[in-house]
């Protein structure tokens, strides 16, 4: 598999580091419930340019907190030929921009995945309520009640059209759990429908999960989102884009953990986020330089 060679970027300072950790130790419930959405700065390029892909990681759109580079598992480019390429991670915190270059005409899939994490909230002997990025089995003896533990990972993705989108794109990667469009999101226009299919482990899912869509600018407050979160059955999604902008898909979904693990978590948790963006017309007449 083929690396991108990255420039070498300055390292962030102890207090920068510092001040995010202690938001973590201070803040876990937060910390524990960020989502992760990838972006890319254009999503139509001309053929031979390089352009950022850079992540949302938190509660609020566009761009939230940044995120540990050993939070992130992978960053994959998959160029139209449908051959993939990984970006080296640095071990940073910060929003992970890296340079894509587009060398071949047609639909680019960028996807990324988190490394699995655990998040207990529980009840300590002295009737306080805590928060813990452990599992279970590492505070027994400190929890009178467990209320809610699972072991959580993400997976997302976006499209980028390099100076027109393939005819026939896959869609699909591959991912453990995967928002699929049934059609080009680079055909739609604002009052279309984007027709999403849900895949889980390689087969359309049909349990129960949890949407939610927004779209850049329809709101500056945090989880604050167009589509408010609702719940389905089965793995066909359809969401009306009834305004132009940048739009952020999540979906997850949430499974017993198996028997061998439950001493560790009660819920699998699962969640799955696609970017893409609709354009409108523009607003007004281009001038002379």
């Amino acid at each position: 598999m083929k690396i991108y060679p990255q420039p070498q970027t300055l390292k962030n300072t102890l207090g920068l580091i510092a001040a995010i950790l202690c938001i973590c130790l201070l803040l876990p419930q937060i910390c524990g419930a960020h989502t992760l959405f990838l972006q890319s700065a254009r999503y139509v390029v001309h053929e031979g340019k390089a352009t950022p892909l850079f992540f949302c990681y938190g509660h609020h759109i566009p761009v939230s907190d940044g995120i540990r580079g050993k939070k992130l598992n992978n960053i994959t480019v998959t160029n139209p030929e449908g051959i993939s390429a990984q970006m080296p991670i640095r071990n940073e915190t910060g929003l992970h921009s890296y340079m894509v270059p587009y060398d071949i005409p047609g639909t680019w899939m960028l996807t990324a995945e988190t490394n699995p994490g655990f998040y207990t909230v529980y009840i300590d002997q002295k009737g306080i309520e805590r928060h813990a990025i452990k599992p279970m089995s590492k505070i027994r003896g400190k929890a009178k009640k467990i209320i809610k533990s699972i072991y959580a990972k993400q997976y997302t993705k976006t499209y980028v059209a390099c100076d027109s989108p393939s005819k026939k794109c896959f869609q699909r990667k591959g991912l453990d759990l995967e928002l699929v469009p049934l059609n080009d999101v680079f055909l739609l226009k604002p009052g279309d429908t984007l027709e999403l299919e849900v895949f889980h482990n390689g087969k359309p899912y049909e349990g129960e999960g949890t949407w939610d869509a927004t779209y850049d600018g329809f709101s500056t407050q945090a989880e604050d989102f167009y589509y408010a979160r609702t719940k389905m059955r089965g793995n066909r999604l359809s969401i009306p884009l009834l305004e132009p902008g940048r739009w952020f898909v999540r979906y997850f979904i949430k499974i017993d953990a198996p028997k061998a693990e439950m001493k560790n978590y009660k819920q699998l948790k699962q969640t799955a986020t696609l970017t893409f963006q609709i354009d409108n017309k523009r607003k007004r007449p281009r001038k002379e330089h």
